[in-house]
């Protein structure tokens, strides 16, 4: 779908809805108004053909409103414990009111680790598209019962991004407490514009977005508007609403002018392995490269060479994803390693015909093949 205006939303088959804790949270626990009000209007939905997943937050929310808990200054082990408690409540509202119209809720919860892992990764496409065939509407939220700080999504807005092509979704719609992207913070200026199309979203634009969360969360809009990025570079359109809109899906999808709509830009989009390889997996290590390689890479589109290595950082294997950095550091591409790092630090500088002779073994000539490297100057 190529996104240009609200009229073309409608064509969207399978919608990825995102809604944050901002929205699904009150004093006393979770808001089953709201969730109610939007398993209501995308049960209708469904029963017109569409399909639907949700991530949702609120686990923590319910949590600290069953236990009535503080509301800051928790240790990591008490957030984790709060969405132990708070995660039965959570997916029991949606399951309770999906019941209603004879649909199924479906706990999808994940970890930074889930997705790192290729084949896990591919496992999980696999479960959701199992999900989609039975009818049912997975309901996703980060597994924060297990998640450390080193290797968590920033937030949900960024777990949304990255499961995208998992879902094979054509429209990603975020539910906020804003009614959209406004050219001020409407926290600080109430009367602020609504901004209701982006159609050349660039990064130098989303850093001046506030970055300040609610009370529950852990985003703000300028995550939102980072996820909307990254959906950008699949191809895929965002709508950030606010979620108190009385059914807000459908008017969406109806094209009507709320909200902020996201055009995907014309240029060229990544296919799913590239957005895995640049923006999903964790780099393992890094290899450090000369000017010369530089250019091979990114004017000439050529594999890795162990001719233009001058250093490796960093432990990984083979099938790791790594940094492909110059001498100053900065960020050319990421790809998948064809060696260990003990083995780059043997091989770089060396000639492709040297390469077998000093690894005493077959092996390949690229360090990094074309196929299996996205730069990332092109999308950063």
């Amino acid at each position: 779908m190529s996104g240009t205006n609200r009229r073309e939303l409608a064509n969207s088959k399978r919608i990825l809805v995102k809604i944050g804790s901002s929205s699904l949270s009150l004093a006393e626990g979770l808001n089953y108004r709201i969730i109610e009000r939007l398993c209501d209007d995308i049960s209708l939905l469904k029963d017109a053909g569409k399909e639907f997943a949700i991530v949702s937050s609120g686990a923590v929310a319910s949590g600290r409103a069953i236990t009535k808990g503080c509301t800051s200054g928790e240790a990591l082990s008490r957030k984790q414990a709060l969405a132990a408690i708070g995660q039965g409540s959570l997916i029991k509202a949606y399951n309770d009111a999906f019941k209603r119209y004879g649909h199924i809720a479906a706990q999808i919860l994940l970890t930074r680790d889930d997705i790192d892992d290729r084949h896990r990764y591919l496992n999980i496409r696999n479960t959701f598209t199992a999900l989609f065939e039975l009818g049912a509407v997975p309901i996703i939220n980060e597994n924060d019962t297990v998640r450390v700080e080193e290797i968590q999504f920033s937030d949900n807005d960024m777990l949304s991004a990255m499961i995208l092509p998992l879902l094979e979704a054509q429209l990603l719609i975020i539910l906020t407490d804003t009614g959209g992207v406004c050219r001020e913070d409407p926290r600080v200026c109430p009367d602020t514009e609504r901004i209701p199309i982006i159609t050349d979203l660039k990064l130098k634009d989303i850093r001046g977005a506030s970055t300040q969360a609610g009370t529950s969360g852990r985003g703000g809009m300028y995550s939102k508007l980072m996820a909307a990025y990254h959906a950008g570079l699949l191809g895929v359109p965002t709508v950030i609403a606010d979620a108190r809109t009385p059914h807000v899906i459908s008017a969406v999808l109806d094209g009507e002018d709320l909200g902020t709509l996201i055009i995907p830009p014309r240029k060229e989009r990544l296919s799913r392995k590239d957005h895995w390889i640049g923006f999903v997996s964790i780099p393992k290590g890094r290899v450090i490269i000369d000017d010369g390689a530089v250019t091979m890479l990114t004017q000439r589109g050529k594999s890795l060479l162990p001719a233009g290595v001058t250093g490796v950082e960093g432990r990984f294997v083979e099938g790791d994803t790594v940094e492909i950095v110059d001498a100053r550091g900065m960020v050319i591409a990421a790809g998948l390693s064809n060696f260990t790092s003990e083995d780059v630090a043997r091989v770089m500088g060396a000639n492709t015909k040297d390469l077998a002779g000093i690894l005493e073994k077959e092996c390949d000539e690229e360090i990094v093949h074309r196929n299996n490297m996205i730069l990332k100057g092109a999308h950063l």
